[in-house]
């Protein structure tokens, strides 16, 4: 029986304009084991988020979630900023980076996959880039969405749970300064719908179930675009078993593409939210199993004092 949090879903919808349409309702049914995995949205160590840490210590972050990160097989996260004091400052209006030490905050409250192909990664270019793998590595964490310039690099990680096979791939849909990184240096997956075809469908041939990670959308609207939709779409018929989008910062519906749950937007989680809606987020549980994922549990989060705390009065 589903818990307390899936079964005010549609409660949880009603006030966050957060949605799940299942049209299919498909379930697996093989011989391979079964993986739970946890998803949650955009996480960073900077700005309000960083002074709170400084003033309460680094078990500020996560203390009202207890292990409800490290209780499921695999636990996911997009890391939006650098973890480096390294590098030149990119000429844009946000630029986040952090103490290498955060990595162990993500660790040791039970993350194990953390997504770089976002926007913000290379705020302090390819030096900074390469302490913040380094440091996630570090911390015994995988890391996911980047290659390294001038080397033949799908991106892809693979992760065997319970003797099932899970390959994962993340893309931004944003610009990844490629052409600028010097050879040996990681830079970020792009979105490009020319390759992403045969960059899914070749990682699903070496795994049994394909998580698909996005960095897409516009910021702080609760809607995808078409260019979400038509990515999520690419990914799905090339192979990809569940997508898990983020970057708008607000939640976005989970709706299916055949039988291939897309969460378009799981907001932000660990941050300092500020604009109308973006301190609504939830915690994603899914089964995985070869060739399927299904959505089995949600748990409401409210974003206080710009730290994830659940929200079971939804």
């Amino acid at each position: 029986m589903l818990n307390y949090a899936l079964k005010n879903i549609y409660l949880f919808a009603f006030f966050t304009g957060f949605f799940v349409f299942n049209p299919q309702g498909a379930t697996a049914d093989n011989n391979a084991g079964t993986v739970t995995l946890a998803a949650v949205g955009d996480v960073f160590f900077a700005r309000g988020v960083d002074a709170r840490i400084q003033e309460f210590g680094t078990e500020y972050p996560f203390a009202f979630l207890g292990d409800e990160i490290s209780k499921y097989d695999i636990s996911f996260c997009n890391l939006e900023c650098a973890l480096s004091d390294r590098g030149e400052a990119r000429v844009k209006r946000f630029l986040f980076r952090a103490d290498r030490s955060s990595a162990s905050i993500l660790s040791d409250s039970g993350f194990d996959v953390i997504c770089l192909a976002n926007n913000h990664s290379l705020d302090y270019g390819p030096e900074a880039l390469l302490d913040t793998v380094d440091a996630i590595t570090d911390a015994g964490l995988v890391e996911v969405g980047t290659q390294i310039s001038g080397q033949n690099d799908s991106g892809a990680v693979f992760i065997v749970k319970n003797a099932l096979k899970i390959g994962i791939l993340a893309f931004s849909d944003f610009d990844n300064f490629e052409e600028e990184t010097p050879p040996g240096f990681p830079y970020v997956m792009r979105a490009n719908h020319e390759t992403i075809p045969d960059q899914v469908s070749g990682t699903k041939q070496n795994c049994d179930v394909l998580i698909v990670s996005m960095h897409w959308g516009i910021d702080f609207v609760d809607f995808p675009t078409e260019r979400q939709e038509y990515l999520a779409w690419l990914c799905a018929a090339n192979g990809a078993d569940l997508i898990l989008g983020h970057h708008p910062h607000v939640l976005q519906d989970v709706k299916y593409t055949g039988d291939v749950p897309v969460v378009y937007s799981m907001g932000g989680f660990l941050w300092d939210a500020t604009s109308r809606g973006s301190d609504k987020s939830a915690i994603y549980i899914f089964e995985l199993s070869k060739d399927h994922a299904e959505l089995i549990d949600l748990v409401p989060i409210k974003i206080v004092n710009c730290r994830p705390v659940p929200d079971f009065s939804l």
